[in-house]
């Protein structure tokens, strides 16, 4: 579930906190929150800030859970004073977010997991997942729609679209206007985006662009 608080003031500043050790510095920002051990504090993240703002994530050590790993990763939003240096900001907001890993050992990766967006369930991740396999598997009934606006030749049949779905990692599900919609590859690269129908699963569009730049 999303949830966006805000957070005292009087927190530890964005420097102080990356000098400590990474489960302390948790524990003084997401004490008022349930939250599992954090194994790393990643700062600074994100794209774009506007001046004396900068993000910070807490990622939480994965756990054994259904179909595979998951973990959840904390964002936390560093305000600094009008004028004053960006290692003096303290945190203002914080909201978190679920990631999923598949775990055919029942060990947890510590690689890159599926982001899922605020609004989608660990279990619609797993269903997700699930669905992006079985289009990719040869021989499945599905009914694609592809766009290609690079020159890999995706589109130029139903066996490359689903070779070039196979072999990119997901990186992040959402919904959209009761659609599910998968990115794979690498954030930031080439993006090929995966979406179908929850309803009717069978229909899938498989579109592939290079993303706009900031």
């Amino acid at each position: 579930m999303f949830v966006f608080l805000l957070v005292q003031a009087a927190a530890l500043s964005f420097s102080q906190l990356r000098d400590l050790p990474s489960a302390v510095a948790g524990d003084a920002v997401l004490r008022d929150q349930q939250h599992g051990h954090i194994e790393t504090f990643e700062a600074p993240t994100g794209g774009l800030n506007a001046p004396g703002v900068v993000d910070g994530q807490f990622v939480e050590r994965p756990t054994v859970s259904g179909s595979g790993c998951v973990r959840r990763r904390w964002t936390v939003t560093f305000h600094a004073a009008p004028g004053a240096a960006i290692d003096t900001a303290t945190a203002a907001g914080i909201y978190s977010t679920w990631e999923i890993a598949a775990s055919p050992h029942g060990v947890c990766p510590s690689g890159r997991y599926v982001h899922l967006n605020p609004g989608v369930s660990v279990d619609q991740g797993w269903n997700a997942l699930a669905h992006l396999e079985a289009v990719s598997a040869a021989g499945s009934r599905i009914e694609f729609q592809c766009s290609d606006r690079t020159s890999s030749g995706l589109c130029d049949s139903s066996t490359a679209i689903r070779s070039g779905v196979r072999r990119l990692a997901p990186w992040a599900i959402t919904l959209e206007a009761g659609e599910v919609v998968m990115w794979l590859g690498v954030p930031g690269d080439v993006v090929t985006e995966v979406r179908f129908q929850s309803t009717d699963p069978t229909k899938v569009t498989v579109t592939r662009k290079v993303p706009a730049p900031f």
